[in-house]
């Protein structure tokens, strides 16, 4: 049986690589994802939506921590607050969507081999 190295496949990922080879990349553009491996032929999305779930739940995650910091800190304006909330959802959720995918891509990778 063969031994899984799970970290660099996930840091893979997580550069946006190929999990399999590291060297193709996982997109064209930003968020224009490859059908597949221009290195090693590994097909990224072979069931269509396999990713969402990791997606979704990612979103969610960050989006609670936005929640939670908007509950515990208080602004001394509210403007400051909003400006603050934000730039955090674009920071934290539109900023880290092409990671968040390429690490959703390395996890299914990891459980279909």
């Amino acid at each position: 049986m063969k031994r899984r190295h799970y970290l660099p496949v996930l840091l893979r990922g997580l550069r946006q690589r190929c999990p399999r080879c590291g060297i193709g990349r996982l997109f064209e553009r930003w968020q224009t994802l490859r059908d597949k491996c221009p290195e090693c032929g590994l097909s990224f999305e072979p069931g269509q939506g396999d990713t969402w779930a990791f997606m979704y739940l990612s979103t969610a995650f960050i989006t609670g921590i936005i929640l939670i910091g908007m509950l515990l800190l208080v602004p001394t304006q509210q403007w400051i607050g909003r400006i603050v909330v934000a730039a955090a959802a674009v920071v934290g959720i539109v900023g880290t969507l092409s990671a968040r995918k390429g690490l959703s891509i390395a996890a299914d990778y990891l459980m279909s081999e």
